[in-house]
């Protein structure tokens, strides 16, 4: 555990399904493609593929993207 969320093999990030508004920012940016979903539609990140990058929660204007 990370109380600071910094150290990348401690966190992960989630989408909050009653946040995302299915806008599809995150999937669009993200640079190994592991967020999907249908546009209007709460979207979901692939555990298994995703770098821990950020950047999905940097550019979700709805705060869905949650770092844990």
């Amino acid at each position: 555990r990370c109380p600071a969320k910094k150290c990348v093999a401690l966190i992960h990030y989630e989408i909050d399904p009653e946040k995302c508004v299915g806008c599809t920012a995150c999937a669009r940016n993200c640079p190994v493609e592991c967020i999907s979903g249908e546009r209007r539609k709460p979207h979901v990140i692939d555990q298994a593929r995703c770098i821990k990058c950020g950047r999905c929660f940097q550019v979700c204007r709805f705060d869905a993207v949650l770092r844990l």
